[in-house]
């Protein structure tokens, strides 16, 4: 019969660390994409709140949220793209 092996990382491999020696897994503070995933969901919620209090069409005021994203969409995916 074969022993089972404890569960142990890969040899020869490391966690990655940034330059002040802590790990990369273990951050407290928000990334940049952080920020974005929260930011477009507000926008469109701001949206949708605007077209239903205000004296414009739903439609238009997604269609304007819908702009506002794009921009946050296009720098986290094509302009600045996790690493």
């Amino acid at each position: 019969m074969s022993e089972r092996r404890p569960r142990t990382d890969i040899p020869g491999t490391v966690r990655p660390t940034d330059r002040s020696g802590r790990s990369r897994s273990d951050q407290s503070e928000l990334s940049r994409y952080d920020v974005l995933l929260v930011s477009i969901p507000i926008v469109m919620l701001c949206a949708v709140v605007v077209g239903l209090f205000a004296p414009i069409p739903l439609w238009a005021s997604l269609s304007l949220g819908a702009l506002l994203s794009v921009p946050m969409l296009v720098d986290g995916v094509a302009l600045n793209p996790p690493t």
